[in-house]
Parts: structure tokens; sequence; C-alpha cells
């Protein structure tokens, strides 16, 4: 359990650090040491508050929430193992594989959405979008503009298909620039960060974040590739890989996150008060299973 690094601002854990250096994470681990036994001494006590199985439940999704929203430490990170596409299919969709992949992805509920822009480094100049990454659990398409060139507006009834939900982390800029370069209004779609602030993620998460707390992986970010041209064609096996694991990620994190509020979904606790908030639970109601 985390609670003590959750509970603090990050202010507040940069002025821990810079007091006590080295002993800074000793002090938080002990703190956490001490509260995970209280509160699991007090579950298991007849006598204690959480006895009864509906302080079970709340104490449950606590530990829960805390689990998720709970931001790891650079070092943490640097400890992970890396997000792999090894068993993955990756494919870079041409002229000739265009229609038979739209086609091919059209039957899916659920896809990873991404997109890359060349970056400007001069002021009032901006590229158009470059790339459009979809992905199933275990595939992604690179649908890349310098290569379809106006064949990439064949995108449009699938990105803006009712019954495919598009996942992603921090959408924003990236339905902006479909929507201004080719009049696609990606819809419906789910940011990821929306998700978790519901849960009670202080700021947005980002995707390094998501993917440690929901995959127990981790997903590098060099600004080398980050800020490299995405119109170069071909793009490089580095560009492939980054550009699809992000699509990736953000499948597989969905799905984890709903694995993970499945147990929670549909329950209340005393007044009939739903343990999910109810516009996170109305968003991904048709996602879990009938209990």
């Amino acid at each position: 359990m985390q609670l003590m690094r959750y509970c603090l601002s990050p202010n507040k854990l940069a002025w821990l650090r810079q007091e006590l250096g080295e002993h800074a994470d000793e002090l938080l681990a002990a703190m956490d040491a001490a509260g995970s036994k209280y509160l699991s001494g007090l579950a298991e006590s007849q006598a204690g508050d959480l006895s009864a199985p509906d302080s079970q439940l709340k104490f449950q999704w606590f530990q829960q929430k805390l689990a998720l929203t709970t931001r790891l430490t650079d070092t943490e990170l640097a400890n992970l193992a890396p997000l792999s596409l090894v068993g993955m299919r990756v494919e870079l969709v041409t002229h000739d594989t265009l229609t038979a992949t739209l086609l091919q992805l059209s039957t899916e509920s659920v896809l990873g959405f991404d997109t890359e822009t060349r970056a400007s480094f001069e002021p009032g100049i901006q590229h158009p979008l470059s790339l459009v990454q979809l992905a199933t659990s275990d595939s992604c398409y690179l649908f890349q503009q310098a290569m379809l060139g106006e064949r990439l507006a064949e995108l449009k009834p699938m990105l803006e298909n009712e019954q495919i939900l598009k996942v992603g982390i921090g959408l924003r800029g990236d339905g902006q620039a479909l929507k201004r370069d080719w009049n696609i209004q990606v819809s419906p779609r789910l940011d990821l960060n929306w998700a978790m602030a519901q849960l009670g993620a202080g700021k947005e998460m980002g995707t390094r974040q998501l993917v440690a707390a929901l995959l127990h992986k981790r997903i590098d970010k060099p600004k080398k590739i980050t800020l490299s041209n995405w119109q170069q064609v071909p793009l490089s096996q580095a560009q492939i890989q980054y550009a699809a694991l992000d699509a990736l990620a953000a499948n597989l994190c969905f799905w984890q996150l709903i694995d993970k509020l499945q147990g929670f979904y549909g329950k209340t606790t005393v007044g009939n008060k739903p343990l999910l908030p109810p516009s996170l639970a109305a968003r991904l109601a048709n996602y879990f299973h009938p209990a």
C-alpha cells in the first residue's frame, strides 16, 4: 500500500526528499507499513469497523483505487520490465492492404488509438497529422499519410463508428488534428486519463504511469523518437515500435482497467451508494461481464 505517497502532494514529497535525502523513501515505507498493519488488523478484528461485509467491500475498493492512482517514482519505473511487442503483429498499412485492414478492424468493439505529427521547431509552423495508429489486443496497424495520401480519409467511417470505442491517453490533440486536417470527428472515444481522474488521480497520469499502474510494465518515451520526422518514408524500426506500443498500450490498459473494476461494478454500500463513480460506470457499462 502506498497511502502516504498518495496523500502527500508533489510539493510536499519534493520537500520531504530535499530535507531527508536518501532517508525519505525509508520514512514513507515505514509510515505505509504501519498504516497497512493497522488497517489489516482492523479488517480482521470482529470488533473493528471493517469487520462487516459492507465495510470490507469499501476497504477493498479503497485499496484498489489507491493501487491504480498512486504514481511510481522514476526509480520504480526503471525497475519494471519493458512493455514488448513480442508476439504482437505490427503492420504498416499500404494502398494494397488498406481496404482489407479497415474491414477487419470494423469488427472490433474497442481499438487502442493514437496519432503522431511531425514536430515543428519554428514559431507559427504546424505540420499536418502524419500517422494514425489503431490497435487490437494483439495487433497494431499504422496508417501513414505520406504513404496513403488522400486515402487516409477512408478511416473516417470507422473512426466515427459509434459501435467501436476508440481508447487512448491524452486524446485532445489527436482528435483536434484529425478534425482539422481530415474533418474526422473521432467518436466515441475514451481518454484513460479521464477514467483515472474519476478514480481520484490528482492530475493526468500519462502513458508511462498508466502502463506501470495497470500493466506493471515500463514504456519508454525517448524524445529522439517523439520529436522525429513522422513524414519520412520509410519509417525507422524505432519509430514503428514506438508508435505501435502507444496504441497497443492503450488497448491493453483499457481491458486491464475493466478487469480490475469488474468486481466493484454494480456494488453499493449502505444507502445504496455505488462504489464506482456513476460517470465512469456509465461509460464502461457495456464492457463489464454480467454478474
